[in-house]
């Protein structure tokens, strides 16, 4: 029996250093392949910053925290590339694991500004732009469609495409409120249940929930349905990829990108891809995408 369990426990640990030096090697090769299409004169930096993530990860193969950073390092990173490639599936799954985390009084707070930062967490540093800032309407007054500012743009890297996510977060609070047995008393069990009914509801049913917002234009409330925030939410992405295939905008009076972090050249075209996600609580999480478009620029953070 003692020997069973010794050559088990052989078999376990060859298994774990076999995918723990798949892991690296992966992690080696994709590095590589971002080190080829960096300027040259980073190449010495570039190499040594491998060798030293190599040599940490070598040193503590043994402990977990590291090897569940490496993970999710590994998850996040192939969520990237299948953005970029146009698939946003794998990305939704990962948003969907880390909105589950997420305790019950966290609904009472959770906003678009939350959703956002959990998005960008979510997304290498180097390859996302959040709020990108643009020129929607050089026509227009400052504060009546002048200036826009696309949720969070993802550069493509050594992908495919640019992608464009514009984000919706419908608040519980909010939906709650409008239920007469709830309204002005409501607690976060009441929420979290609310939550778990919406989890199983249908799209459907879903999408023609009635909710409230501030309109910041008309100074006052407004009542829509969640359907009407997806429908409004994939319109205003359409705007935003329109303008920013438009490039570097030359003053105010054109529309386009004005954005000092963003390096722009002209380039052969490129793909601009868009998805519109919309979040209800913290388990219930709708997507969209949007028709791409051509853009004869290419996009690069300068960050």
């Amino acid at each position: 029996m003692g020997s069973k369990i010794y050559c088990l426990g052989e078999e376990l640990e060859s298994a774990f250093n076999k995918i723990w030096t798949e892991k690296i090697i992966f992690h080696v090769k994709q590095k590589e392949m971002l080190k080829r299409v960096r300027d040259t004169n980073d190449a010495g930096s570039s190499s040594e910053l491998v060798t030293k993530q190599i040599r940490i990860l070598e040193q503590n193969k043994d402990k977990l925290v590291y090897r569940q950073v490496v993970n999710d390092a590994c998850l996040i990173a192939s969520a990237y590339e299948n953005l970029v490639a146009g698939n946003i599936i794998p990305f939704i799954e990962i948003l969907k694991t880390f909105l589950s985390t997420r305790s019950k009084m966290s609904l009472f707070s959770a906003d678009e500004a939350v959703l956002q930062a959990i998005v960008e967490s979510l997304l290498p540093l180097k390859y996302r732009i959040p709020e990108l800032s643009l020129v929607m309407d050089g026509t227009k007054l400052k504060g009546f469609g002048c200036f826009g500012y696309s949720d969070i743009f993802v550069l493509k890297g050594i992908g495919d495409s640019n992608v464009s996510l514009e984000l919706k977060y419908i608040s519980l609070v909010k939906l709650i409120d409008l239920i007469k047995n709830y309204k002005n008393k409501f607690n976060a069990n009441d929420l979290e249940n609310l939550d778990k009914i919406i989890e199983k509801e249908n799209e459907e049913v879903l999408l023609k929930r009635s909710y409230s917002y501030w309109s910041r234009e008309y100074g006052e409330t407004k009542q829509t349905t969640i359907g009407e925030v997806l429908d409004n939410g994939v319109n205003q992405l359409k705007s935003y990829m329109n303008v920013i295939s438009n490039g570097k905008t030359i003053n105010y009076s054109s529309s386009g990108i004005f954005d000092e972090r963003v390096k722009i050249t002209k380039s052969n075209p490129n793909k601009l891809k868009g998805f519109v996600i919309l979040v209800v609580g913290f388990h219930h999480v709708l997507w969209r995408s949007v028709e791409e478009i051509i853009s004869n620029y290419s996009y690069d953070n300068k960050v």
